[in-house]
């Protein structure tokens, strides 16, 4: 790609670069040359660079499941067969089918709970 040196000095870098390199207004470069050829680097010396790799997950954590927790569920994920199906958007029914299946599957597997004993009721009043 090729881009001309104006009159003041400025030059526009191409939009492909720009968003391969997440460029966006205000972002700081720094400009070096090296071995005769300019150098242009985007500064990383910013808030998110120096909070990088100061918070700790949990073992078993993933970024994935912190993501997941604060943004919701993604379109392709996994439906766990404990959740329920909403009704009021729209789930293709052989998506539901298969969420029944899992969940009837998944319920059979938990432990039974102890129901208490039913004792006959006696009856109240005349015969």
């Amino acid at each position: 790609m090729e881009a001309t040196l104006a009159e003041r000095g400025q030059v526009v870098i191409p939009k492909a670069i720009r968003d391969q390199l997440g460029l966006t207004p205000g972002t700081l470069l720094t400009f070096t040359v090296e071995g005769g050829k300019l150098i242009v680097r985007k500064k990383v010396d910013d808030a998110f660079s120096r909070a990088r790799g100061i918070l700790k997950l949990e073992p078993g954590e993933t970024v994935d499941s912190i993501m997941r927790e604060l943004r919701g569920r993604a379109p392709g994920d996994p439906i766990e067969p404990w959740e329920e199906l909403r009704d009021d958007i729209f789930i293709a029914p052989e998506v539901r089918a298969e969420h029944a299946r899992r969940k009837a599957e998944w319920l059979a597997q938990q432990p039974k709970t102890a129901t208490p004993a039913r004792t006959p009721r006696a009856r109240a009043g005349k015969r």
